[in-house]
């Protein structure tokens, strides 16, 4: 099997979490106006997940969570500005921002977009002519000098239904040229956890490199961890068109060849129909009923612990900005249970799922510089051991974040009355 080098990987021992908190600065938000809404489909009046929100003419963003919630902090410069709401197969929302300040409850409805015959042309068939130019475009598509970025982190582990680990922070990225083989970078600049772990479970649960793993994610800067060389792994195919930011994209599906036996990908591309850049990708491993998928996953675990993966769904989405297309969100999902002894079959085993997205929320290219070896996130750095947990509840200052999913919100409000400061 090839080396994967995106996938979270899981250090699994038997300890006992130890709760601590720190003082944490607070900001200022006289600059800012905070912006809240929902966004939902006018056809379905569902919630729509990881709608990108953004305001015109600068690169703050972010995007909604699984409720469709977002909230938002634009400067008051941008008063009389727009917000941009764009979601995959929906027309592009712009309201102006001066509409939503100082109302908690915006409900914000988004059109379906229809294509109609006769505004593209309709393909079917083989993908792969299109997914491999696609890939010898990259250098043309995306950025050809390194960016700074400011991101939204999180991460969290859940034991069933319940949270026991929830990890935020607002981190600095160094993006480096889509024509350099050069490695982004990153660092935390400020963060807060909390965590619940139960004295009597024999397992604590770790991210071990989160903000890496997310960063390559970006598959038109790493496309080989996907695609190999040119994706001679996969067949690719066409399925239709659909509309993303007002503009066509093809949507491919890919799977691997019949009769490989690695553990590999499938899922769907989009790519924008006049460039061929990398929209979005929604993708997962094959690894169900496989019992080595484990070791891909777990670094270490005790000789009578038996791990059965249930899955591992990834999401890269990109934004257009004066013809280039830059990294924007990802998000990772895996699932597994634990399972201690044959004696019950499995029926008991519990299941824990670990999530970890990245938002990008602000972007610049002056003042472009590498971080300090000493303060960039490795791949072996465990996220939870590098923030301070919190109480502060304007911990958050002047940047932006993604809305807390309800249940994730009631989660940190639990998990951080546990929490005390550190002296």
């Amino acid at each position: 099997m090839k080396t994967f080098s995106l996938t979270l990987l899981l250090l699994l021992c038997t300890t006992v979490a130890t709760l601590n908190a720190a003082e944490l600065q607070q900001k200022n938000d006289s600059a800012y106006y905070l912006l809240r809404g929902r966004v939902l489909g006018e056809d379905t009046r569902e919630p729509l997940v990881y709608a990108s929100v953004s305001v015109r003419n600068s690169n703050v963003s972010t995007v909604t969570n699984q409720d469709g919630y977002f909230s938002i902090k634009v400067p008051v410069s941008a008063k009389n500005s727009q917000l941009i709401i764009r979601h995959l197969g929906y027309r592009n929302k712009v309201i102006p921002v001066i509409t939503l300040i100082d109302r908690p409850n915006n409900y914000i409805m988004m059109q379906p977009y229809s294509i109609l015959l006769e505004e593209v042309e309709v393909v079917s068939g083989d993908g792969g002519p299109l997914v491999r130019e696609a890939l010898l475009r990259i250098p043309d598509n995306y950025p050809n000098v390194p960016n700074m970025m400011i991101a939204f982190y999180r991460e969290s582990i859940k034991k069933r239904n319940t949270y026991i680990s929830l990890v935020e922070a607002v981190v600095d990225i160094y993006k480096a040229s889509y024509r350099s083989f050069e490695s982004d970078q990153a660092r935390i600049y400020i963060g807060r956890k909390a965590t619940d772990i139960n004295p009597r479970d024999t397992i604590l649960l770790k991210f071990q490199g989160g903000i890496t793993s997310a960063l390559m994610l970006d598959v038109a800067k790493n496309p080989e961890v996907v695609f190999g060389k040119e994706g001679e792994e996969y067949v690719f195919n066409i399925e239709n068109m659909i509309y993303i930011n007002e503009k066509p994209n093809y949507v491919i599906s890919f799977s691997p060849l019949p009769g490989i036996d690695e553990i590999l990908f499938r899922g769907k591309i989009y790519l924008d129909a006049h460039s061929l850049a990398f929209t979005r990708m929604e993708f997962n491993m094959n690894v169900e009923g496989r019992k080595d998928a484990s070791n891909i996953f777990i670094k270490k675990k005790p000789a009578k612990m038996k791990v059965d993966m249930d899955h591992a769904k990834y999401i890269v989405d990109y934004v257009e900005r004066d013809n280039k297309w830059y990294f924007n969100y990802s998000r990772i999902d895996v699932a597994f249970k634990v399972n201690w002894s044959n004696r019950f079959f499995g029926l008991f085993a519990p299941r824990y799922t670990l999530n970890s997205e990245i938002a990008i929320t602000d972007r610049y290219t002056d003042d472009v510089v590498k971080f300090p070896r000493s303060e960039r996130i490795r791949s072996t750095d465990i996220i939870a051991e590098k923030v301070e947990d919190f109480q502060d509840s304007d911990f958050w200052g002047e940047y932006n974040v993604i809305e807390p999913d309800e249940e994730i919100s009631a989660a940190i409000k639990k998990l951080s009355d546990k929490l005390r400061r550190r002296q």
